[in-house]
């Protein structure tokens, strides 16, 4: 089992690499699992990270396909890491948090 730190390491290079890989249009969100378990349980999340990109992508853990930005890599990804529920954001600005629906 890998521990708390090299859990919080991992997922820091994750958004390392995504950082250095999104277009300047692009928007990153971070959630700590821990302090919202709702939100990842309506997600599917279920192993440390994982990468949700525009509500069709989930990506668990690190993909075998560099994150850069771009029409073919998202096409990829969406082949190779299909999201199996629907995301959306919800209408209520007040409420800051994704919301899934079943597809």
């Amino acid at each position: 089992m890998r521990s708390f730190r090299a859990t919080v390491l991992f997922c820091k290079t994750i958004v390392d690499e995504i950082e250095a890989g999104k277009c300047a249009g692009c928007q990153l969100l971070g959630y700590v699992v821990s302090e919202n378990l709702d939100l990842a349980r309506k997600s599917g999340v279920r192993v440390v990270p994982t990468v949700i990109i525009d509500g069709e992508v989930k990506i668990a853990r690190r993909p075998g396909i560099p994150f850069v930005c771009g029409d073919e890599t998202h096409a990829r990804f969406k082949e190779h890491y299909p999201l199996t529920i629907q995301l959306t954001r919800p209408s209520d600005t007040a409420n800051d948090h994704l919301q899934t629906t079943q597809s």
